[in-house]
Formats: C-alpha cells, sequence, structure tokens
C-alpha cells in the first residue's frame, strides 16, 4: 500500500469516536489528516519525504504511546503533545517530582520502592494514605489505606502477583478529603478551556467508571493552576485534574494526562473540544502557536 503526505497524523490504538471527532475537525479547518496505527507508521518513519508536519499523539496504550512519542522525536516530528509532556504524564512519580520542584501545589507526594518503604510513608503522611501505582489510568490500582489491616491485604494482593517487588516504584500521596468531586480542567495549547466535575462517592471519579459529569465555571484559582502546569509541560492538549480539600478549601493538582477523552463530557457541557484542538493544530502548522519544549525544559 503506497502512502501519502499528510500535514498531520493522529497516532491511535485503535479508532475511538474521540479520533473520529478530532479527524473531522482537522479536516474543517483545512488540514490534511489521517489516523495511524503503530504498524503503519512504518512508512513515515522509514521514508522523510513522507513526514507529516505534527503527529498528535491519542495512543490509549501508555507503553505503546510513550514508543511512538520517542520514535517521532528520533525522526525529528513535532508531536502533540511534546516527548517532554508526555513523558512527565506518563508517570506519576515524574509528575510529583516536577510539581514540587516547580512550586504547583501538589497533595504531599512520596515515592516507595519497597513495601517496607510504603510502610514508612503512610506513618509519615498520618497513617491515612493513598497508594497509586505511577503508570496508569481510569484509576486503576489507586487504593485508600486507613489502618493496618487494609495495609496488609494491599501488601498480601501485591506480593501474590509480585513477590519480587519488580512492579516498583508506587507513590504513596497525602489522603484529601474531597467534597464529592474532582474537577477537570481541558487545556489548549496554553489555554484552560473548559471545567466540569466529576462526581462520585467513590475515590476515583473518571466518568469511565461512572463519574457523574456537571459543568462548573472556570475558577481564578483553577485557571492559576492550569497555568503553571503550562510553564512547567510545556503549551499542549491536557486533561488536568484538580481538587479541593474539603476541610480546608485549598485546591490541589492531582494530576495531569496527556490523551483526555471527551465525549462523554461534551455530550453534558457543550464545548466543542475537538473544534478548539483543530483551530490549536492549525495555528502550529501556520507559525502562530507552540508546542514543544527545549531538554533543559525551556520554551524552544
Amino acid at each position: 500500500m503506497s502512502e501519502s503526505p499528510a500535514d498531520v497524523l493522529v497516532s491511535v490504538t485503535i479508532m475511538r469516536p474521540e479520533e473520529r471527532l478530532l479527524l473531522t475537525a482537522l479536516r474543517a479547518v483545512g488540514v490534511t489528516a489521517r489516523s495511524v496505527t503503530p504498524r503503519h507508521t512504518a512508512s513515515f518513519l522509514n521514508d522523510a519525504s513522507l513526514a507529516p508536519r505534527l503527529v498528535l499523539l491519542r495512543n490509549v496504550s501508555h507503553r505503546e504511546l510513550a514508543a511512538m512519542s520517542d520514535r517521532f522525536e528520533q525522526a525529528g516530528v513535532p508531536t502533540l503533545n511534546n516527548p517532554h509532556a508526555v513523558r512527565l504524564c506518563l508517570s506519576k512519580d515524574l509528575q510529583a517530582l516536577r510539581f514540587a520542584r516547580h512550586g504547583i501545589t501538589h497533595p504531599e507526594t512520596l515515592i516507595a520502592f519497597s513495601a517496607d518503604q510504603v510502610r514508612e510513608h503512610i506513618d509519615t503522611l498520618g497513617g491515612d494514605a493513598v497508594i497509586k501505582p505511577v503508570s496508569g489510568s481510569w484509576g486503576r490500582g489507586i487504593v485508600h489505606i486507613r489502618d493496618e489491616a487494609e495495609f496488609a491485604a494491599w501488601v498480601g494482593g501485591r506480593e501474590s502477583l509480585d513477590p519480587a517487588e519488580r512492579n516498583y516504584p508506587v507513590i504513596v500521596q497525602q489522603y484529601l478529603p474531597k467534597p464529592g468531586y474532582n474537577l477537570r480542567v481541558v487545556v489548549v495549547g496554553d489555554r484552560p478551556l473548559v471545567s466540569y466535575r466529576q462526581v462520585s462517592e467513590d475515590l476515583r471519579t473518571n466518568t469511565r467508571l461512572g463519574g457523574k459529569v456537571e459543568p462548573t465555571p472556570l475558577e481564578p484559582r483553577s485557571v492559576d493552576l492550569c497555568e503553571r502546569v503550562v510553564e512547567a509541560f510545556g503549551p499542549g492538549f491536557y486533561g488536568i485534574d484538580l481538587a479541593e480539600d474539603a476541610g480546608t478549601g485549598e485546591m490541589y493538582v492531582l494530576e495531569v494526562n496527556t490523551n483526555p477523552e471527551f465525549t462523554r463530557s461534551v455530550a453534558v457541557h457543550g464545548v466543542d473540544v475537538p473544534g478548539h484542538l483543530a483551530a490549536y493544530v492549525r495555528s502550529v502548522l501556520d507559525g502562530r502557536g507552540r508546542i514543544r519544549l527545549a531538554p533543559e525544559g525551556r520554551a524552544a
């Protein structure tokens, strides 16, 4: 099968409603775009004459996403999000270190490389903490530990699957008593675009797990936190999860997602996320927008 150049490749694991909407929106702003799975990128990586002007990374598999980001980076093809941001977003421990370095308000987070260190960190955090895998999505593997019995149950399950402790590190995080929701802010470029609550009585509020979407206005403190994230990660397309401490009212950044889903939320809040993203991509191709960071973290 012969390939032809395109302005934008949308790199996917599978085609989801999000990617179909993005392709339609890109074509509506005059961008030639096509979707590709990893095996179909061979021609574009092997033949510089076919290289796109930009790759929109939408792979569901984290391993696949990281690999495609690295390949296009080495081929000299710009990606959205940039490789620096992708690496940060795929590792919660790296995010926590970046947040601390840039003074971004974040729940106290400690990195553990063994079960003994997990226990020590839980004690440091007052015996009430959340354990999270450093990589993962949709709330998988997140556990709230409040006492010795819950810790013992977590350790027992962990050791049965990972007796050699190869699947470390994990992060141990300060538990935030939330008011029944997280806040998701979608960022396009360097602009917080829309905000909505992910409402659930469960610790995990993801819409994929049944969290209810409730539109809410963008607050100045949310905008400020998101703009500080963009300064640290670079402009791009993010789903930034924020949480308020129900006791103190302080707002924290929980995590930054590099490949946010949006079809469920768009149906409720009505903001044309794919349209705004397509317009941003058009601005990047026209030289008016920026997406990349130099290795030391300064804007390129």
